[in-house]
């Protein structure tokens, strides 16, 4: 079990391969007095549906079962973390809609915990989960600790989504400082007849930086160039 101190921490911040940085998370975890930890890691990828990747120690059984029976659909705490960054405690109420989901949980040691969740510029999404099977968590608990968790969290998603990213996502095209412009306004919702008013330039200048970066990000029209560079960072 690690201890969170800056010796501690700058091993985790220095690791960048995905499982081993995750079993480092676990000790740390276990040293604010939790069993477990999940990680949840969701990808937006231009004209693709989103890809999720899940990390845990959770029982073996669990995740199988989770996965099998499509539990996501009734996991009361990762469909608020979806659309909130607060941490969300694990109640018996939060899941008065899915007691069954709740009463199997527990009897695999998921009962008393939290989920927290960030979502960066790119409309990524991780949600981390700690729990233990005994001991309540105070909302004293809950304070002293949830700084430390969001932490983790920033730093497992910043490393882990790098990862499968770079695995799923062609290189970042290297576009010219006039079609990022172009690409900008044209973001911003203006014809090209406005861009060209805009930058001074001829409409059959503008089509054709529109046409060289949808060739460059290999889309399939004009949104779909905006939509790949603005989730790869580029305006």
């Amino acid at each position: 079990m690690l201890l969170w101190n800056h010796e501690h921490l700058h091993q985790l911040m220095s690791e960048s391969a995905p499982q081993r940085m995750f079993d480092l998370a676990v000790q740390l975890a276990q040293g604010l007095d939790m069993t477990f930890l999940g990680l949840k890691l969701r990808l937006q990828l231009a004209a693709q549906s989103p890809k999720v990747f899940l990390y845990s120690n959770y029982p073996q059984e669990w995740i199988e079962r989770y996965q099998h029976d499509e539990f996501y659909k009734l996991d009361s705490a990762a469909n608020c973390s979806h659309t909130s960054t607060m941490p969300v405690l694990w109640t018996d109420d939060l899941y008065r809609e899915a007691p069954q989901f709740r009463e199997l949980a527990c009897e695999h040691g998921l009962r008393h915990g939290w989920t927290q969740s960030l979502h960066d510029l790119q409309h990524n999404e991780s949600q981390i989960s700690i729990a233990r099977p005994l001991g309540e968590v105070s909302t004293a608990e809950l304070y002293d600790k949830a700084g430390k968790v969001q932490w983790l969290c920033h730093t497992l998603h910043a490393v882990i989504s790098e990862h499968h990213l770079s695995k799923l996502c062609s290189p970042v095209p290297k576009m010219t400082e006039r079609e990022l412009e172009v690409l900008k306004w044209s973001a911003a919702g203006k014809t090209a007849a406005d861009v060209a008013c805009i930058l001074s330039l001829s409409q059959s200048t503008v089509n054709f930086h529109i046409r060289s970066v949808i060739a460059k990000t290999n889309a399939s029209n004009k949104a779909g160039a905006i939509a790949i560079a603005a989730l790869r960072g580029l305006i």
